[in-house]
């Protein structure tokens, strides 16, 4: 097997045919740059404007599928009615498992060395040089100053990695990938975000219009529940919560349950405890394998 370094040099090496889709990577990354603190503005466009909206959604979401996977440390599994508990023993799957599944089907792998978005907002609480691993023959594409090639070994250390760094997991086809990083046919591109709740570019989803909003999934299985009696008012879920999903009333706090993607920060910075995030272990292979089937991995499948 080749190390990261070797492929990612040959990969440097396959001469100049792809340099005009290079060039335009480059102006898009730049273009990105300088727009996206409008994104909150554009996004609300496509709520006041309907023709607005039908141009965004088919020229920059079409076909897209993400969901957002809840933190493996805050979420308490369930188990199935038929499975004793004592018979279930302990939990080896994570939500997170999703990811490396996914990452061990694919042939063909890349890691940015930077996050657009963190790099773009000048991101200050989380490391800007831990960015999205990409999966798909459109990795081949990207230009190689952006990142490197690796192996699989490499990518699941990496994903443990952000996980220990606080990031969310996003995972699925976005278009605007294969758009600014100019990779080609949607289908030949996986995007696995790794998401700071102060940078992410999906923090529109409270702005932008509900078809194209949702778009970005909470994971199939997940519930996010609050125990009013245990709030204790002090607004924690809410500053932390990305989509805006946690409204006030009454001094106490409650979970909009439309807005809510099940990431689990909320949970995870609530010192009273009053947040619960379970999952139902058994929807872990059903969302692999819908996810999976969006983006031709590998040559077998």
């Amino acid at each position: 097997m080749q190390s990261s370094k070797t492929v990612s040099e040959s990969y440097i090496n396959t001469g100049t045919d792809d340099l005009p889709m290079r060039a335009i990577s480059y102006i898009s990354v730049a273009l990105v740059k300088h727009v996206f603190n409008t994104r909150y503005k554009l996004a609300a466009l496509t709520r006041r404007s309907k023709t607005f909206n039908k141009v965004v959604r088919k020229s920059m979401f079409d076909g897209d599928d993400m969901i957002v996977l809840p933190k493996d440390n805050v979420v308490k599994r369930t188990v199935s009615v038929d499975i004793s508990l004592e018979d279930a023993g302990e939990s080896t799957v994570l939500p997170s498992d999703v990811v490396k599944r996914l990452i061990n089907r694919a042939d063909d792998i890349f890691i940015m060395d930077f996050c657009l978005c963190r790099k773009s907002n000048g991101c200050k609480d989380y490391p800007v040089d831990r960015g999205c691993v990409f999966l798909g023959k459109g990795v081949h594409k990207i230009p190689p100053k952006y990142g490197h090639m690796a192996t699989k070994e490499e990518a699941v250390a990496y994903i443990d990695e952000c996980t220990d760094l606080g990031l969310v997991h996003i995972i699925g086809r976005n278009k605007l990938d294969s758009i600014w990083l100019q990779t080609g046919d949607k289908k030949d591109l996986m995007t696995i975000c790794n998401c700071c709740p102060c940078c992410c570019l999906w923090n529109m989803t409270r702005n932008i219009s509900d078809d194209i909003g949702g778009l970005f999934k909470r994971m199939e299985g997940v519930t996010v529940t609050m125990d009013a009696d245990r709030c204790v008012g002090c607004g924690s879920c809410s500053e932390i919560c990305f989509c805006k999903a946690v409204k006030a009333q009454d001094g106490h706090f409650s979970i909009d349950q439309s807005l809510c993607r099940g990431c689990g920060r909320c949970a995870e910075s609530c010192p009273a405890e009053a947040i619960t995030i379970t999952y139902d272990e058994s929807k872990i292979d059903g969302a692999v394998e819908r996810i999976g089937g969006l983006v031709k991995l590998s040559e077998n499948g």
